[in-house]
């Protein structure tokens, strides 16, 4: 019994960790997209499909990451709390 509670202390760890990966990895899309963007504002293009198209893809990557940064920070605390009350001992 005590082997799956391992088990699943493990799997949520790794989850976690992908989860942070996966939020450095679309922060590091977005500021490609906003730099091209903002490339392309200084070229008065804002009206082409290229900054369209970064536009909607942007938005929808923030939205994402609007979404899972909460859980990731949330459950980041978590394992910070666990990790002080074990320290304490």
């Amino acid at each position: 019994m005590e082997k799956d509670y391992i088990d699943k202390a493990q799997e949520f760890l790794d989850n976690l960790e992908r989860l942070g990966n996966q939020l450095e990895a679309a922060e590091a899309q977005q500021k490609i997209f906003l730099s091209r963007m903002l490339e392309l504002k200084k070229e008065n293009a804002t009206d082409s499909t290229e900054y369209a198209s970064l536009s909607t893809r942007s938005k929808s990557l923030q939205d994402m990451i609007d979404r899972y940064r909460p859980v990731y920070l949330e459950r980041m605390d978590m394992v910070k709390q666990i990790k002080a009350k074990h320290a304490k001992k």
